[in-house]
């Protein structure tokens, strides 16, 4: 059965479908989902009123709510569990890194991987910076490449709280992958953290010239 936020969101999405919009949305995305064909400003308009203080689920129901938003078929669905997640953030703890991981390894392409690496996951990391090795080291030699690039980026706000063995050991099994998202995520990550410190990244990319794949150098040299 279907958590009534899980209903009020399919309520909100099935009344704004535009199945014209929504082949093109899906062609974007290369056809791996099926759209709705609701644009995300009107997304983002259609959840407000049932992402109020006084809608929210508790804390304790955000798995189920976003494993059932997940398993629907059209991709906005997994866009309102993020927009979830990001508004409740400041409750998540480390404790909900591998149930929201899980989301990373189904149905996944880069935006839902971003959203919640870059992003949700990377929030979690700056409020708790103890708990990385731990919960992300594994995804550094993991089979599954969408967890090798979240343990790549998942330090992308952190910062000067940055770790920079981390982010060495996330990168540098990974040098030679011939994987487009890979090559971007090492670039994005490092040109992430040129903000902070330029010179390290300098470094970085003259130490492992030539593993380095020419994507990755030139993202993370885009603004030095």
């Amino acid at each position: 059965m279907l958590h009534p936020w899980v209903i009020a969101v399919q309520s909100q999405f099935q009344t704004a479908a535009n199945p014209n919009a929504a082949q093109a949305m899906s062609a974007y995305m290369k056809s791996h989902f099926p759209y709705l064909g609701i644009s995300s400003p009107h997304r983002t308009e259609l959840l407000k009123p049932i992402l109020q203080k006084e809608n929210l689920p508790s804390h304790s129901e955000l798995p189920q709510i976003c494993n059932q938003l997940w398993s629907l078929p059209e991709r906005e669905y997994a866009y309102a569990a993020m927009s979830l997640l990001a508004k409740m953030q400041k409750q998540l703890t480390p404790n909900d890194i591998e149930w929201i991981c899980s989301l990373i390894t189904q149905r996944s392409w880069w935006d839902s991987v971003d959203s919640i690496a870059g992003g949700i996951l990377s929030t979690i990391v700056v409020k708790n910076p103890d708990c990385l090795w731990e919960k992300f080291g594994p995804h550094v030699e993991s089979d599954n490449y969408w967890l090798n690039r979240t343990a790549i980026i998942v330090q992308l706000r952190c910062k000067h709280q940055t770790d920079t063995t981390f982010l060495e050991t996330a990168i540098l099994p990974h040098m030679h992958s011939k994987e487009f998202f890979i090559r971007k995520a090492i670039g994005w990550s490092l040109r992430q953290y040129a903000r902070i410190n330029p010179q390290w990244v300098i470094d970085f990319v003259n130490q492992h010239d030539k593993q380095l794949s020419g994507l990755s150098k030139r993202e993370a040299l885009k603004h030095l």
